[in-house]
């Protein structure tokens, strides 16, 4: 059985894998949403189930089957993500989000992973428990099947550690000096939270690691509950998320065809709900991470800092924010798998770690 490296980031809104095979890289995100579906009921209703944006997972001798991504938001009103529960990274939604992102990524029929993941800065500091429950809750091997096919998948996981969210971008994007007097920092602006984190010589500087419940969920509940009372219906979470990727792509043709009691909602319109709900939640952003990273009353902000990355998927929306703030902010080529990417860097070293100790394994 051939072990993989794997990075897992079970983020409030998105969920992300990084794998390495062959020497590739591979990613893979999915909007965190989880629904139970049948998936007979579908494919008597004509959904083919072999389509690239389809994540259906159901383990051995389990009755039920759950989507998970776009299709979970497509098939139910109200999906599971988990917010606000911080069990929920040792919870069996995370494990399920991990299987599906590997065996996609992963074409064997079984395989191991060596998986290294993260928690929120705070999260981490304040409850290190948690990590060991993430351990017990992953670790294992499971027989499932993906998509409704026929094929049974074995994989088995073994979780190599659980760092601070944060320090896997550093890992895979940071300064590779190792100085000990320079403090490296991140900005991840997720769906639901901005986390800071801070390192001096990759030890964490814990006076400078702070998390605040602000991100991309904040702007897109509040685009929402415009649109309610403007238009008198409320939007739907896939129709919220599509009108926020839009604006995130630039793309005027991107808006989705969006109505109210039969008339159409200009595309002009839906963008500036977005940018005027984006603006207040950069503003409020931008002011939390200067009160955190003021260095001193001429408003120097991370100025001693090298690098500073901003990651997640808020980067699209409030970058220009940060900048304006931190002028040497720099964003990396791919900031929703910079954490991702990190981990799987790491684990692909203690896996190397483990193979060397023990040669009768064998990874890729």
């Amino acid at each position: 059985m051939k072990w993989y490296p794997y990075g897992h980031d079970f983020g409030n809104a998105e969920i992300g894998g990084v794998t390495v095979i062959n020497g590739k890289i591979n990613s893979l995100s999915l909007p965190t949403a989880f629904s139970k579906v049948d998936t007979t009921a579908m494919r008597n209703l004509g959904i083919k189930l072999d389509q690239p944006n389809v994540h259906i997972i159901q383990f051995y001798e389990e009755e039920n089957a759950y989507a998970l991504g776009d299709l979970a938001l497509q098939q139910s009103i109200d999906v599971y993500h988990g917010r606000g529960d911080i069990q929920r990274y040792s919870g069996k939604y995370s494990l399920r989000s991990l299987l599906t992102i590997a065996a996609t990524l992963i074409p064997d029929t079984e395989f191991g992973i060596y998986v290294v993941t993260g928690l929120p800065a705070e999260t981490y500091i304040k409850n290190s428990a948690l990590r060991s429950s993430i351990k017990a809750a992953l670790d294992g091997t499971y027989i499932f099947t993906l998509n409704g096919s026929q094929t049974m998948r074995r994989v088995t996981v073994e979780v190599a550690t659980v760092v601070m969210e944060g320090a896997g971008a550093l890992i895979a994007y940071g300064d590779k000096s190792n100085s000990q007097t320079t403090e490296s920092a991140v900005i991840d602006i997720g769906g639901r939270t901005t986390d800071l984190y801070v390192a001096r010589g990759q030890v964490p500087v814990t006076e400078y690691c702070k998390g605040k419940p602000l991100g991309v969920e904040r702007a897109t509940q509040m685009v929402m509950d415009a649109f309610e009372n403007k238009y008198d219906r409320p939007l739907s979470l896939f129709e919220a998320r599509e009108i926020m990727h839009a604006f995130a792509s630039q793309g005027e043709s991107n808006y989705p065809e969006v109505s109210s009691y039969g008339t159409a909602i200009s595309k002009f319109e839906l963008e500036r709900l977005v940018k005027e709900s984006v603006s207040q939640v950069g503003s409020e952003i931008a002011s939390f991470v200067a009160a955190a990273w003021r260095q001193s009353d001429r408003d120097a902000v991370a100025a001693s800092f090298k690098p500073v990355l901003n990651i997640g998927g808020g980067v699209f929306y409030f970058y220009n924010f940060l900048k304006q703030r931190i002028p040497h902010l720099s964003r990396p080529e791919d900031p929703v798998h910079a954490n991702p990417l990190g981990y799987c860097n790491l684990a692909g070293r203690l896996l190397m770690r483990k193979t060397q100790a023990s040669p009768s394994s064998s990874a890729v």
